[in-house]
């Protein structure tokens, strides 16, 4: 299993009751590096969809489990992503 794996396992693990708690989806994550940046990124999605505000409770409430447990030592940012027919679109964001 790759550390990326890993990671979106862990990530899964923890987000899951989140957005149960708030009858929201989680449609994937992924640990991906881009332009020498590392995005520990998880997409969501809700009946209605997701607006600007969910995703700011939730990537607000996956900060704190992030910084707690400290599972991934790479530098990275986190992002939360709205996910709809129309497509993805980032709507939250952590460092």
């Amino acid at each position: 299993m790759s550390k990326a794996s890993v990671y979106e396992a862990k990530t899964e693990n923890f987000i899951q009751p989140i957005l149960d708690s708030m009858n929201f989806e989680l449609v994937d994550v992924e640990y991906v590096k881009e332009g020498g940046m590392n995005y520990l990124r998880a997409y969501i999605d809700k009946e209605g969809g997701i607006t600007v505000d969910d995703c700011e409770v939730v990537a607000r409430q996956m900060n704190e489990i992030l910084d707690r447990e400290d599972y991934i030592p790479d530098s990275y940012t986190f992002e939360a992503w709205k996910t709809s027919q129309e497509g993805k679109g980032l709507c939250a964001q952590y460092e």
